[in-house]
């Protein structure tokens, strides 16, 4: 799980437990209804969701049915994309930053969050 800082005082907590930042008691930076109309972290405007999916353990899964697959005829390519596809869909959605790239996970996702865009991710990338 990611840990954020208290803009204040620094601490560093996870996010789902920063409700209120106990060493400084400021609640300007963790509240509880965030809508994600802005980064909580560094107020930009752009957000998106994805799944909380780890990229590494896909590719391991097709990589295998891939190897598989002169003994297999491609039935187990085909098997371990089904397993891959069913892991996908029951992890959750999580929201990220496209500045500053914080991830919060463990949240519901709002409607008006969108999927990630390339083209959006590229303006942050060049501004830089």
């Amino acid at each position: 799980m990611k840990k954020i800082d208290c803009e204040i005082c620094k601490k560093s907590k996870i996010f789902l437990d920063a409700l209120s930042c106990e060493e400084c008691h400021s609640p300007k930076y963790f509240n509880n209804e965030l809508t994600f109309d802005i980064c909580p972290i560094c107020g930009c405007k752009d957000l998106y969701k994805k799944k909380d999916f780890n990229q590494a353990i896909g590719c391991l899964i097709i990589l295998i049915g891939a190897i598989f697959v002169p003994w297999t005829y491609g039935i187990s390519l085909l098997l371990l994309s089904l397993v891959d596809y069913l892991l996908y869909n029951r992890v959750k959605d999580s929201v990220e930053c496209y500045k500053c790239k914080s991830e919060y996970k463990g949240i519901l996702v709002p409607d008006h969050i969108k999927p990630f865009d390339h083209h959006t991710a590229e303006l942050y990338e060049y501004s830089e």
